[in-house]
Order: C-alpha cells, then sequence, then structure tokens
C-alpha cells in the first residue's frame, strides 16, 4: 500500500463573522423564551399555592385541610365476643376493632361514649350469622354497617353536645340503622376476626 499523504488546504476561506453573530443571537434568543416559559409555567403553580393557602386559612376549604391532618387511629378494647345462635357451624365470633380518624374531637367523643359503642356493635355483631360472615362480602357489608354505627353515635354526640337538649342515647335510638351517616370516622379496620 502507497503512503497517503494528508493535503491540507491552506485558501479554505475563516468562518464568515455574520453566520458566527447568527447563531450566537439565535442561541440567546433560545435561551431568552426558554427562561421566559420556564417562569410563567413555574410563575402560575407558584401564584396558584398561594391563592389556595390563602384561602385554606381563611377557612374557605376546610375539607382539604382535613386531608392534611395525619389519621389517628383508637383501638377498641376489650374485643367484641358474640354467640352465634343454636344450628350454626361455628359457635362464637371475637372481633377486634380500630377507628380511624383525622379528627381528634372525634377520637375523644369515641372514648367518651365507649360503653354506647360498644353496645351498639355487640347488637349489630350478634344479629349476624356464620353463613353471613363466611364470604369476603359478608365482612366488607359488616365493616361499612360499623362504620356508620360509630359515625351515628359520635355526630349524636358532636349534637347533643351542642344542643344540649338531649341525652347522646336517647337520640341514638330514634334513629334509623340503615341510614348512611357521614361523620368524622373515616374506616373501621378488623384487627382480628376470629369465629370457631
Amino acid at each position: 500500500m502507497a503512503e497517503e499523504e494528508l493535503e491540507l488546504d491552506v485558501n479554505i476561506p475563516k468562518s464568515n463573522k455574520l453566520t458566527t453573530i447568527l447563531l450566537i443571537v439565535l442561541i440567546v434568543l433560545v435561551l431568552i423564551f426558554g427562561g421566559v416559559g420556564a417562569w410563567l409555567f413555574l410563575g402560575k403553580d407558584t401564584g396558584s399555592d398561594s391563592a389556595s393557602s390563602t384561602s385554606s386559612k381563611t377557612g374557605g376549604n376546610e375539607k382539604a385541610e382535613k386531608l392534611l391532618q395525619p389519621l389517628h387511629y383508637l383501638t377498641l378494647v376489650p374485643e367484641f365476643v358474640v354467640n352465634f345462635g343454636p344450628g350454626s357451624k361455628v359457635r362464637y365470633l371475637q372481633v377486634d376493632l380500630q377507628v380511624a380518624t383525622r379528627d381528634k374531637a372525634a377520637l375523644a367523643i369515641v372514648n367518651t361514649y365507649r360503653p354506647v359503642l360498644r353496645n351498639d356493635i355487640l347488637v349489630l355483631l350478634s344479629g349476624l350469622t356464620f353463613d353471613e360472615l363466611k364470604i369476603r362480602g359478608g365482612k366488607e357489608n359488616l365493616q361499612k354497617k360499623l362504620l356508620n354505627t360509630i359515625n351515628q353515635v359520635v355526630t349524636n354526640a358532636k349534637h347533643s353536645d351542642q344542643k344540649k337538649e338531649k341525652n347522646a342515647t336517647n337520640s341514638e335510638q330514634g334513629d334509623t340503622p340503615d341510614k348512611q351517616v357521614e361523620g368524622p370516622i373515616e374506616n373501621v379496620y378488623f384487627t382480628s376476626f376470629i369465629m370457631q
């Protein structure tokens, strides 16, 4: 193979000054438009955050403010034990429950009205059968009923504390158990569910 020689052409003109200036101007314009676009995009988010924080300080959106609070749990002790009726495949049901809420005042009400809650929960549990609880849907239905029962007692207690007219147990007895109640208790959890 023959050696190849590298030829350099020294007559190639150097880059045009006009092309260099246009390239620099184009880069500067892209940076400026990118910066302005980012500022507008981020500026809108910051503005809406400050507006929402201002409205929450003034009480504009109380539900969103409650969602920011941590979730608190309370175990209802001792566990609930009920017997199944005669002819059932199992003899008794033992359930440990925990309630979850973001409202500390609701936890205080649950503690204060613990005898009323225990009574209502035991009455609810004693009316169930093994066949209702052996499937997952039955347990989920029971969970909804327990949540409704606890919220009913808590909301009645709040109303009776506010009005000072009725005793919470008397007002609770007048309500229908199937009526859906929205209350501060968000969920009821089974921490133990034993049927023997």
